[in-house]
């Protein structure tokens, strides 16, 4: 699949992680497979296909994928033009006025949740005539629904991206003990703000970390070693939980 990515504004680097859209290429397959890792970010994903009239795409579908400690693996038939945003766990509150929790492991359609303003997201995304005007169209509905209000665990973000930047390579005690909170306060409040306890947050970051990093490295050993992880063996446990495949299987499935 042909793949781009596109940064947020500024205003909406809090919340938005990246907008992406790419091409799906059966290449005369009659269906294929979508294959979905761990991920700690809530996904809003649009597929179209082209209506041969124009620019004018037809919305095939408008999916909300939470976030998730597990792997997934979709059916996609014909060639399909994506379009989506991922979206940092703890900005679902405010966004989608429901907790947290509410979205993990769950999979919904745009419109089942969100309802009449959902329905409004799925008619301007179907006008779009290209990315640009997608990114804008949901920006604006984010931007919107953050007018509204939006209420920051400002310790647990500071933690949040503690993990980040240490590729979650973290010692979660030495966390707590650093926001000046008890061990269970602390995996509370980040459960709480997250959907994940810190330390799966952490390991999902890592397993994160070694998958855009493949490409960077000769060897699995090297690889394991360079994300952290203690060991090779480590390493393709971790993989194989949060991925379905070893190693070698994903990345030859997926052409990362």
């Amino acid at each position: 699949m042909n793949y781009e990515v596109i940064q947020p504004s500024w205003e909406l680097k809090g919340i938005v992680s990246h907008f992406w859209a790419g091409k799906w290429h059966n290449s005369g397959k009659s269906d294929s497979i979508y294959f979905s890792t761990a991920n700690i970010q809530t996904e809003l994903a649009f597929g179209f296909h082209c209506s041969g009239i124009g620019n004018r795409q037809e919305l095939i579908f408008s999916t909300i994928l939470g976030h998730t400690e597990n792997f997934r693996q979709f059916s996609m038939e014909g060639n399909i033009n994506l379009f989506g945003v991922s979206l940092y766990s703890h900005a679902i509150p405010n966004l989608f006025n429901i907790c947290t929790s509410d979205l993990t492991d769950e999979v919904v359609s745009v419109e089942n949740l969100l309802r009449s303003q959902g329905k409004v997201i799925n008619e301007k995304m179907t006008a779009a005539v290209n990315t640009p005007d997608r990114v804008k169209i949901l920006s604006d509905f984010f931007s919107s629904q953050l007018a509204k209000k939006y209420v920051e665990d400002k310790v647990i973000l500071y933690a949040i991206n503690k993990i980040r930047q240490a590729r979650g390579v973290v010692n979660v005690s030495y966390l707590a003990s650093e926001s000046c909170l008890s061990q269970k306060q602390f995996e509370r409040r980040f459960k709480g703000y997250t959907g994940f306890n810190p330390k799966l947050y952490s390991r999902i970051i890592r397993f994160e970390t070694a998958l855009f990093d493949s490409n960077s490295y000769q060897t699995l050993t090297k690889l394991a070693h360079g994300s952290g992880y203690h060991d090779q063996a480590h390493f393709i446990h971790e993989f194989k939980k949060f991925s379905g495949f070893s190693p070698n299987k994903f990345l030859l499935l997926t052409g990362y």
